[in-house]
């Protein structure tokens, strides 16, 4: 069965979660000359909008490309036990693809996902009769190997794999003479995994007391020690959330005396007026949240920083980035 869509359609899966696909995806399209296409048939990631709940990456790229309602471009759910029809998801990938050059189609969480009911990135791409392109860490090259030879079993054509986070050009020569193409290899950027304030205010059902600059944040800090120690401890750190007690002034203020793009205060307890005034000075974000420090500590560090469309710092790099690391126009060949 082949899809009544007329343009070119590029499958990207993964053979692990968390690969990368989005940046990728992203990438992509930032690159792509024309009018381009998302779809994400089946809805992972929730987020909260405006009091309604929407697809993660659906939203993020209706809001950069300008494209459909996330409705349309993620409109199923998946459930182990209630299979969804490969057919439906053929029809809403034609409802969205009349006035595109090119469709970018993002698969499950991995590769595997849904392959009971038909409805893995393995069997979409089957049935659309297109190709499929790998996103992985160097972790899971085992993976994309087997991945190889089960596409090349089930006839389904391999477009290349991309190495995300990878900068040694080993792992690049290392697949290519196994016989696995490599369109490329992503540095690792640690800026897209840097948080923002809100991202953490969010997470831990915090209120913003003080509204600082809009700095990243790269590393999460407990202050739970001496002012003299804190001060040696905080100065190691730069771009930092301190978490601490709202009744620790002394170590509030060592950490506002270094490199530190946001204050997380704990216990519900508001800090002193001179702590405020002083963060107010240096445009350092102050949270209040009602969490002990430990528990807020162990919440933001398991938070994974998403790509908010507003974002102009964290789109514009994806973009540069995958310009220069991937042949992106040999994809649509």
């Amino acid at each position: 069965m082949g899809s009544k869509c007329d343009v070119p359609t590029l499958v990207i899966s993964s053979v692990s979660e968390r690969s990368g696909k989005t940046i990728i995806a992203l990438g992509l399209a930032l690159n792509f000359t024309g009018v381009l296409g998302f779809y994400k048939p089946i809805r992972e990631n929730l987020i909260a909008i405006d009091g309604n709940l929407v697809e993660e990456d659906a939203y993020l790229m209706r809001k950069v490309l300008n494209l459909e309602e996330e409705s349309l471009l993620s409109p199923f759910t998946y459930n182990l036990f209630k299979g969804i029809n490969a057919e439906d998801i053929i029809c809403g990938l034609n409802r969205i693809c009349g006035d595109k050059q090119a469709v970018l189609l993002e698969g499950t969480k991995d590769i595997s996902t849904g392959f009971i009911h038909d409805v893995s990135s393995i069997q979409l791409a089957r049935k659309l009769d297109t190709e499929i392109l790998l996103v992985t860490d160097i972790y899971s090259l085992d993976k994309v190997a087997m991945t190889k030879l089960l596409l090349e079993k089930l006839k389904v054509k391999l477009k290349g794999v991309v190495l995300n986070q990878s900068q040694d050009p080993g792992f690049e020569n290392y697949m290519i003479k196994r016989g696995i193409n490599i369109v490329g290899s992503i540095p690792f950027l640690k800026e897209l995994k840097a948080l923002h304030t809100y991202e953490i205010a969010e997470e831990l059902g915090g209120k913003v007391i003080v509204e600082g600059e809009d700095r990243l944040i790269e590393k999460v800090m407990i202050g739970a020690m001496t002012p003299e120690s804190a001060l040696k401890y905080f100065r190691r750190v730069p771009a930092k959330a301190v978490i601490t007690g709202g009744d620790r002034a002394d170590l509030q203020l060592a950490a506002l005396s270094t490199s530190t793009s946001c204050l997380v205060l704990t216990g519900g307890l508001y800090p002193a007026n001179h702590v405020i005034a002083r963060a107010q000075e240096l445009g350092v974000s102050v949270i209040l949240v009602h969490l002990d420090t430990l528990t807020a500590a162990e919440r933001v560090e398991r938070l994974t920083a998403r790509i908010d469309p507003s974002d102009s710092r964290k789109i514009s790099l994806i973009k540069e980035t995958v310009r220069q690391n991937l042949d992106t126009g040999a994809l649509w060949e």
